[in-house]
């Protein structure tokens, strides 16, 4: 195994985090908008004195600019049977221009009435929907859950609490993980700690919302191609910075044979540099990006609250365990990998048994790049806020977990 075989492998891990964003965007469940609208709109269609029963649960809908609800219709204090005659209801929404963002309910049918007139439309919009919609929901059996409650299992309130809270905890700790992976990278090859690395991923985050937005306005709000590209560019901003600060900062120290203070002095130079470009040359003010993946899926739920995990949860912690093994590999069986291990432990002895210490030292900041420029990603993506001085606060919390994971 050589160098250039690790980084082959690193690069299939990096397209294969792109992969899972698709597959996880092929299977987001309806927007809640359209099954309320819908939901609302049901009882100004049918009759007055009958309630209505929702078969049809919230994670139970299907994709696409309609929503078909099943409904029964009993009778004041009639028990659903098996039997009970079941109808639907079909909402046509116009397409979104772009996510999470309400659509228009421009159609209406029942299987039971049929269409509904441009006449009853107007008017159900207008008088129904806008103004007395809400209390409509009184039209239905078990009005606190109006057919959201999913159906997962019982455990408890305070479980299903500490459940999400793990959960919670979880995602934000793999994002944080490969962030603190950089710090462990660098500071183990060379003894010293780069504080720079938050502002290498604030850099890489920045990278993200620009590449998606400008994505977006060429070839619209299309999430698997936005992730795909806006990860491309985070991974080589973050490459390319992480590199240009060891060419310029750290590994001139490095030949000097300076003390820790000098790192990290020149590392909070570092900081002040890429902070202080971003103000002046692009923008203070924050850049955001609208949510594009706000799904989640139900797991369990204590009384009325829902233990969920979200789209990007799961793309966080899987794509996090993934180069994490990853990297591990790399170290283990590579020339690249039995280099960094000579040289932390005896820099003097790797230099005379012929190991390259300035081409070791470079390849490690890429790699250590590559991973701010992975979490700048994850992290742009899943908060979608933004500015030039966000850095400072992921650098030492993920300074935090690297140390305690010493």
């Amino acid at each position: 195994m050589n160098t250039r075989s690790g980084s082959r492998h690193l690069r299939r891990v990096f397209w294969l985090l792109p992969l899972l964003a698709a597959i996880l965007s092929s299977c987001a469940p309806r927007d809640p908008y359209q099954f309320n609208i819908c939901r609302l709109a049901l009882p100004g269609i049918e009759d007055e004195d009958r309630q209505i029963r929702l078969v049809t649960r919230f994670d139970e809908t299907s994709d696409g600019n309609q929503i078909t609800l099943r409904y029964q219709l009993l009778e004041p204090g009639e028990i659903p049977l098996p039997s009970t005659e079941t109808h639907a209801i079909t909402c046509h929404f116009e397409a979104a221009t772009k996510p999470n963002t309400p659509t228009n309910l421009y159609a209406i049918e029942t299987t039971r009435l049929g269409p509904v007139s441009d006449a009853h439309m107007a008017l159900l919009k207008r008088f129904w929907i806008d103004r007395v919609g809400r209390t409509a929901l009184e039209s239905y059996i078990d009005p606190e859950s109006h057919g959201l409650r999913a159906d997962v299992p019982d455990i408890g309130l305070p479980a299903a609490y500490a459940i999400q809270l793990v959960l919670s905890g979880l995602s934000r700790g793999a994002i944080y993980g490969l962030l603190a992976l950089s710090f462990t990278l660098i500071y183990g090859l060379i003894g010293r700690i780069n504080l720079a690395f938050g502002e290498v991923v604030m850099t890489a985050a920045l990278g993200t919302i620009i590449t998606s937005l400008w994505i977006s306005g060429m070839v619209g709000w299309l999430i698997p191609v936005m992730v795909v590209g806006s990860v491309a560019m985070a991974a080589f901003i973050g490459s390319g910075l992480s590199h240009l600060t060891w060419r310029n900062v750290f590994g001139p120290l490095g030949r000097k044979a300076a003390g820790g203070r000098a790192v990290i002095v020149a590392s909070l130079g570092c900081v002040l540099v890429i902070q202080e470009f971003i103000r002046i040359v692009i923008s203070a003010r924050n850049f955001n990006l609208p949510p594009i993946w706000q799904f989640s899926v139900p797991l369990l739920r204590g009384d009325h609250f829902v233990v969920r995990l979200h789209g990007f949860d799961m793309l966080a912690i899987g794509g996090a365990v993934l180069v994490a093994g990853v990297l591990v590999w790399i170290m283990g069986k590579t020339a690249f990998g039995r280099n960094w291990r000579a040289i932390s432990q005896d820099r003097l002895g790797a230099a005379l048994c012929g190991v390259s210490l300035s081409r070791t030292e470079s390849q490690s900041f890429v790699l250590a790049g590559f991973l701010c420029g992975l979490t700048g990603a994850m992290l742009a993506l899943r908060y979608g806020v933004i500015n030039f001085h966000s850095g400072t606060l992921f650098g030492f919390k993920a300074l935090t977990a690297a140390i305690l994971g010493e």
